[in-house]
């Protein structure tokens, strides 16, 4: 099977990477004026979304396991590695004194609801292959802001030790986006090709709203 190319998602990854840089949010992050309780909003919808993710990967896994086996060993495999990422965030808001009641009493943005929505149709329900889409966008976020985001966190809102999700994230992103390409460009059939595109336009279009419901203070 030739490698498939990759340039359709490269230029996504580019137009996710600049819209969620110009929400209020992140530009207030880099820019040193953030807010305690705009990233304490945001810890939470991470939260909300990350307990999800090692069940939909392992779920769009298993039903790869007949039809893609390759892509399904990697998916177990990565099911595996996200597990307990959500307890980052809950570490990261008890740093700030926010107790882990306060935080799942609380409710995701609109976007990030729909984001875990989506997650779960296209793993249990649809192309699972779809999942990658998915993978991509927020592997590459993570690879592309992580780190300097952390840092900006570190020094803007003096929270050494509130920094888990994104510092964690932004070492092991790098290493997780690589192979999340090399799955798509070596294993991911042409047929299947337009879902993987269709869920990361979706889920693009979905993370980058997040920040923004979060920036207007929802």
């Amino acid at each position: 099977m030739p490698p498939v190319d990759m340039e359709y998602l490269n230029n996504l990854r580019a137009r996710v990477r600049q819209g969620i840089s110009e929400q209020k949010l992140v530009r207030d992050l880099f820019e040193g004026r953030l807010e305690r309780h705009f990233y304490a909003r945001y810890l939470e919808n991470v939260w909300h979304y990350a307990q999800h993710s090692s069940t939909v990967i392992g779920t769009a896994g298993s039903r790869c396991v007949a039809t893609h086996p390759k892509l399904a060993d990697y998916l177990l495999h990565h099911a595996r590695e996200e597990l307990g990422h959500e307890a980052w965030a809950l570490a990261d808001m008890a740093a700030m004194g926010i107790g882990p009641e306060q935080v799942r009493a609380s409710r995701p943005v609109l976007a990030c609801a729909a984001m875990v929505g989506m997650e779960y149709y296209v793993a249990a329900h649809a192309n699972p292959v779809g999942i990658f889409g998915w993978l991509f966008v927020l592997e590459a976020m993570g690879d592309d802001l992580g780190h300097d985001a952390a840092e900006s966190v570190r020094r803007g809102l003096d929270l050494p030790d509130g920094i888990r999700f994104l510092a964690r994230h932004g070492d092991a992103d790098r290493a997780h986006t690589k192979d999340v390409i090399e799955q798509i460009e070596r294993n991911v059939p042409a047929a299947d090709l337009k879902d993987v595109h269709f869920v990361a336009d979706v889920m693009a279009d979905l993370y980058v709203r997040m920040f923004r419901e979060i920036s207007e203070g929802r």
